[in-house]
């Protein structure tokens, strides 16, 4: 992920780690509110500073060209640097036997996934499950924090696919590599993730059991536990009658969310918008759906293209034609970008939940487009 001021970089550091901004501070001796200032811009102490500093908690700055007199290799050098822009110092070890390495590979998954979809990276990933597995057996705490978040990767772009079975099978060993790491924040985000997997698997309520075997955990930041109690509320709102303890979740968690940095409070608002949806309360998740989708579009296609889809679909249950036309027009513009089977999913229902207004002439040309790009 490409940083342009110290305050991304902080943010990059603390996301990697689950640390909060007093968390960092402690690990760089500084203040907290000297963190704060730094992450809001406006605080910049200079190029030298910014490295000690990232030095302090394992990080390097690494000076990446802004141009490329040809445009194909550009696009070909922001593809595999991009993500590394900010890159761990190399230790001389069998790649896998490096944390600092394996975190690097998990960056470029998650950051490759967010761009085009899981589909692509499939196999890589069960190549890098497989050669870090062995991290089980050792003594490197370290190296299994690395390896737990590898895992908890590649366990989100086989759910992306739809491999449900392989997604749970990996998350579990994302839980167990945490656990041998004595690492909370990774416990937490694979209960999480075991949580995404199953709750429209069946049974489903062995998704809520999951978040609260995480929220049982001590010591969370805000952001994982903002992250878990949203979880909790999408994994209760599929059971029926649960609409009051998810808007007890929800309030929960956006209180959290005003403390969180951009990008997390997005996934709350995501989460939050889906949860509300599922509750059937529609105009209340739309409102949500669309600050998460204000939040990641110019970061993430995937994660807008996923979050329009469900926009969409909630327009659809509404029965609200103005915003289900505006929605299938959105979704045909950015799902020819993506290869991913939850979107050709969200697609498949978006063209046969608009079939009633098939004759209104706004959705019927709305979801030609949809239909031909998508084809």
């Amino acid at each position: 992920m490409g940083v342009s001021s110290l305050g991304d970089a902080f943010s990059v550091v603390m996301k990697r780690h689950g640390w909060s901004g007093a968390a960092l501070a402690r690990k760089l001796d500084v203040s907290q509110p000297w963190v704060s200032m730094v992450l809001a811009g406006k605080r910049d102490p200079g190029m030298a500073k910014a490295a000690r500093l990232l030095r302090t908690v394992g990080w390097e700055l690494e000076l990446v060209p802004s141009e490329e007199d040809d445009p194909v290799r550009r696009r070909r050098f922001l593809a595999s640097a991009a993500s590394v822009a900010l890159t761990p110092p190399a230790t001389g070890r069998h790649p896998y036997r490096d944390a600092s390495y394996v975190r690097l590979l998990a960056d470029r998954l998650a950051y490759t996934e967010e761009q085009i979809g899981g589909a692509p990276l499939v196999r890589e990933a069960l190549r890098h499950v497989r050669l870090v597995a062995p991290a089980m057996l050792g003594t490197d705490t370290g190296l299994q924090s690395a390896a737990s978040g590898l895992a908890r990767h590649a366990a989100l772009i086989l759910h992306d696919t739809r491999d449900l079975d392989n997604a749970e099978r990996v998350a579990n060993l994302s839980l167990a590599l945490a656990g041998k790491g004595r690492d909370t924040c990774a416990q937490a985000n694979a209960y999480s993730t075991l949580s995404l997997i199953r709750t429209y698997g069946k049974p489903r309520f062995r998704a809520a059991e999951y978040v609260r075997r995480g929220l049982a955990l001590h010591d969370l930041d805000d952001a994982t536990r903002a992250a878990l109690l949203v979880r909790l509320a999408r994994s209760l709102a599929v059971l029926p009658g649960q609409e009051r303890p998810v808007r007890r979740a929800l309030e929960e968690a956006q209180a959290l969310a005003s403390r969180l940095n951009p990008a997390d409070a997005a996934e709350v608002m995501a989460n939050s918008g889906i949860a509300l949806a599922d509750c059937g309360l529609h105009a209340l998740g739309a409102v949500d759906l669309r600050k998460a989708v204000a939040g990641v579009e110019s970061q993430s296609p995937l994660l807008a293209g996923l979050y329009r889809a469900r926009l969409t679909k909630s327009a659809i249950r509404a029965g609200d034609v103005g915003a289900m036309t505006e929605g299938v027009a959105s979704v045909a513009l950015v799902a020819p970008l993506l290869t991913s089977r939850r979107m050709d999913i969200h697609v498949r229902h978006i063209l046969t939940g608009t079939r009633p207004w098939a004759a209104v002439p706004e959705v019927r040309k709305a979801r030609e487009q949809l239909r031909e790009v998508t084809r």
